[in-house]
């Protein structure tokens, strides 16, 4: 089941797209019309040509450490912000990447700030964007609210195994790729589909059925879909029989 929360950001989302998209999501038009964000495809992505492509448009940017392949970059400051992807990586790749840092943009930038808003008011912005230097009120304020100041930055490496919510940051990692699923795959609408499919009556054909379903009528990657439907399954259907255990 997906927590409320997430439930609530994703129909807010949807609804200041004019409305969901029909499945397989294609995400970028909904995205552009909903958000302050824009989206761009580089030939490919690597740490460096992030930084190459927002240098060169006068937004300085330093990841730091070492170069490394990219599935996707996002960037905000001023209540904005902007998606980098790689535009080599097939279809499906570029719709979850996409749909992951998006989620980043909501959860980790967006919330925060409106939830300081709410509490502090409009101008502590100005702190956040860097205009001015926080008061020690502010910071004290600022950070009992988990509100980004700066730039905010996420970097999407690649994970060729589709591990959801990997890494050192796995708790916000997997709080976006929930919320990514749920913009492209709600389970509800894939439980609703896997129903009127009709499953089969073994856990493990049931689970195939179940991914191949995530990959062709919702468009994710092949990894994600396995790792993603791996844990439907075990949340629908509790795991296989004693029987098919014992391989009978």
């Amino acid at each position: 089941m997906t927590e409320p929360r997430l439930e609530r950001i994703a129909q807010e989302f949807w609804a200041a797209a004019g409305g969901p998209e029909p499945f397989p999501r294609r995400l970028e038009g909904a995205v552009l019309w909903a958000l302050p964000l824009m989206v761009a495809k580089l030939p490919r992505l690597w740490v460096r040509d992030a930084e190459a492509w927002l240098r060169a448009r006068g937004l300085p940017f330093c990841a730091g450490g070492p170069d490394r392949p990219l599935h996707g970059c996002l960037v905000a400051y001023g209540g904005s912000g902007c998606v980098l992807l790689d535009g080599t990586d097939p279809a499906d790749e570029q719709r979850f990447s996409l749909a992951h840092e998006v989620a980043h943009f909501l959860l980790d930038y967006q919330e925060p700030r409106r939830r300081a808003v709410q509490r502090l008011g409009r101008s502590l912005l100005e702190v956040f964007d860097g205009r001015r230097p926080p008061t020690a009120t502010e910071r004290i304020d600022a950070i009992l609210c988990q509100a980004p100041m700066g730039a905010h930055t996420h970097l999407m490496e690649r994970r060729p195994d589709g591990v959801l919510g990997c890494g050192p940051v796995a708790d916000a990692e997997a709080q976006a790729d929930r919320l990514a699923l749920e913009l492209l795959a709600p389970d509800a609408e894939v439980e609703r589909r896997v129903a009127l499919s009709g499953r089969p009556v073994a856990f493990a054909a049931g689970r195939r059925h179940l991914v191949a379903a995530l990959t062709t009528d919702f468009g994710l990657p092949q990894a994600v879909a396995a790792s993603y439907g791996a844990g439907l399954a075990r949340a629908w259907w509790g795991g296989p029989s004693f029987r098919e255990w014992l391989g009978r």
